[in-house]
Parts: C-alpha cells; sequence; structure tokens
C-alpha cells in the first residue's frame, strides 16, 4: 500500500485561494486599460510563498518582482518551489524581502498586489493609513494598487 503524499499546507492554499494566472491576466489588463501601456515590476506585499510572484516573471522576459513579508517558513517553502518552477534567467528578475509592509524602504513598483485580505491583518486605522502611504510612496508614477475585498 503506497502512503499518501505529506500533506503540504502551502500546496492546498495555493489550490484554494489562488489562480496566479488569472491575477497576472487582471493586473495586465487593469493597468494597459488605465495607464495605456504595459507594466514591467510587480511588487507582491504579504507574498508568503510568492506565487503570483513566481507567476509574473514567468510572463514575460522585461518582468521583474518583488516579494515582501515577515514570515520566513512561507518563504522557505516559495524558494524551494522557485528552484523547481523558474529558470535561472527568471530568478534573477525576483527578488524577495523578509520584511514588515510598513517599512519605509520598500522597493518600488508599477503595480503593488496584497491580495486574499492580508491586509486585513491591520486592525488599526493607523497602521492601515501608513500602508497606504507606503504604497502611494514606492509606486511608480502611474502605479496602481490592486486590492481584493469581498
Amino acid at each position: 500500500m503506497k502512503l499518501p503524499k505529506k500533506f503540504d499546507k502551502y500546496e492546498y492554499y495555493a489550490r484554494a485561494v489562488q489562480s496566479p494566472d488569472a491575477d497576472i491576466d487582471f493586473f495586465l489588463r487593469a493597468y494597459k486599460e488605465s495607464r495605456g501601456k504595459a507594466p514591467h515590476i510587480f511588487r507582491e506585499d504579504f507574498c508568503g510563498t510568492f506565487e503570483l510572484s513566481r507567476s509574473w516573471v514567468k510572463r514575460h522576459p522585461d518582468h521583474k518582482a518583488y516579494g515582501i513579508d515577515l514570515d520566513p517558513e512561507p518563504i522557505r517553502y516559495g524558494r524551494k518551489r522557485e528552484k523547481e518552477d523558474l529558470t535561472q534567467e527568471e530568478s534573477g528578475r525576483l527578488k524577495i524581502f523578509k520584511k514588515n509592509v510598513l517599512a519605509p524602504d520598500l522597493p518600488s513598483a508599477d503595480i503593488i498586489g496584497a491580495l486574499n485580505f492580508s491586509y486585513f491583518i491591520f486592525k488599526d486605522r493607523k497602521d492601515l493609513k501608513t500602508y497606504f502611504e507606503n504604497c502611494l510612496d514606492s509606486l511608480h508614477k502611474d502605479g496602481i494598487l490592486l486590492l481584493d475585498c469581498f
């Protein structure tokens, strides 16, 4: 009898709540429709295993991605997946930062994405305002912040 595969919470999470290809399609379309040009740099706040960032750099050779997250466990998992999922060239266009999204010195981007209710972590209005101000400060001139709220 073959033993079942070890439970992988990150794999099941990604399957349950993420659709990276569809999300990237939407990001590209929303940016193009609102700004009239293509975006190149994506920042995934609260990136966890940085599934979206990996999909972003795979989409086009001009794409760069930055992932921001505090938790080392999902970042380690994402690094393992990165080695399996990306070419060396694609990995070179992906940078992951173990930092707080409230830090003022985060990388700039054309698009900042904070999905899966991640920014709901901010229960204090002051923290939420600080996060939005940091996003505004680090977006490129024509940059956009994409959030979900259901």
